[in-house]
């Protein structure tokens, strides 16, 4: 399914930091005694010049590991990464397969992830301290205002101090900015992603290190999300663009059944907007949490149709 695109779906969204989060940068203080013994992860951008961020790839490991907990939890079956029954591991068997029985034979997890033989659908941009479109010093500014903590740990048997103290450097405060990048997708796994999105919002996923001790809890907000039909260069009149949410299985995709997609039927837009098209590519935007919020919340529905679905099949 990466020959040919069909349909994509672009979400800006903005992460608050609700109280200490750190993301570790594997740099000890060493011989610097400027370092702290846990530092934040650091970056020299273009624009921003050196900035704390956070990671694509944090922040999509985070997302991925709670998506397999959703679908462990409604009883739809993933691959452990850790054992030799995995998918990258039953596919390096399948080489010279064709991409249709290849994906076919994934599970639920890496349909939307990948894996180490077969590419992501999904892609998640670095999370910096002010948008990219409209660089703001301040924000900047206010986001490396970093904190220093102080932490021990404790002896289980005593109680008392059994290493320590070390120095923490955290940030409490700022937005950092990211765009989640979903191709050729499904209906269902716009609604897994929904589901965790929502859990991350509402405090239940924290990132970064030291989650168990009270660090990492954040709140998520949505900004604009737009949804693009690719090479649609004449009027379709068979498609409701603006009206009505489409997934891969609508269109025409090269060696279908190979791929074994689960059927779906187009999902209404909670508020309809009109379509434009661009250098033959209809584009659908909603802007504001509370739009997007809504679309997002539609799609649960059929992530929920697709779990009863793999339950019946025993997958």
């Amino acid at each position: 399914m990466h020959k040919q695109t069909v349909n994509e779906l672009l979400l800006d969204a903005s992460i608050t930091p609700q109280g200490p989060l750190l993301i570790k940068s594997g740099k000890g203080a060493g011989a610097d005694p400027t370092l702290l013994d846990m530092n934040f992860v650091r970056t020299v951008h273009a624009q921003l010049g050196e900035t704390v961020y956070l990671p694509g790839s944090s922040l999509k490991g985070t997302l991925r590991s709670y998506c397999e907990k959703i679908a462990r939890t409604v009883g739809v079956s993933c691959c452990d990464p850790l054992s030799g029954a995995s998918c990258g591991k039953r596919q390096e068997a399948m080489r010279g397969s064709s991409g249709g029985e290849v994906y076919n034979s994934m599970c639920t997890i890496c349909r939307v992830f990948g894996h180490t033989t077969m590419a992501s659908h999904l892609r998640m941009s670095d999370a910096y301290p002010t948008s990219l479109d409209r660089p703001r010093a301040e924000e900047v500014e206010l986001a490396n205002r970093t904190e220093e903590r102080d932490g021990v740990a404790i002896d289980r048997i005593s109680g008392a101090v059994a290493h320590g103290p070390f120095q923490l450097e955290v940030v409490t405060q700022g937005t950092f900015y990211t765009q989640l990048f979903l191709k050729n997708f499904q209906l269902w796994q716009v609604g897994l992603l929904a589901v965790a999105l929502r859990d991350i919002a509402q405090g239940r996923v924290p990132l970064g290190f030291a989650k168990s001790r009270g660090l990492g809890r954040v709140a998520l907000e949505y900004d604009r999300l737009e949804i693009s039909y690719p090479g649609q260069f004449g009027q379709d009149k068979s498609h409701d663009f603006g009206g009505r949410l489409y997934g891969v299985t609508a269109f025409p995709v090269e060696d279908m059944k190979a791929y074994g997609f689960t059927e779906e039927e187009p999902m209404a837009l909670p508020t309809p907007k009109e379509e434009e098209a661009e250098w033959g590519r209809v584009n659908i935007q909603y802007e504001g949490n509370e739009e997007i919020e809504a679309l997002l919340k539609a799609t649960v529905s059929a992530w929920g149709d697709y779990a009863v679905a793999q339950r019946a099949r025993g997958d």
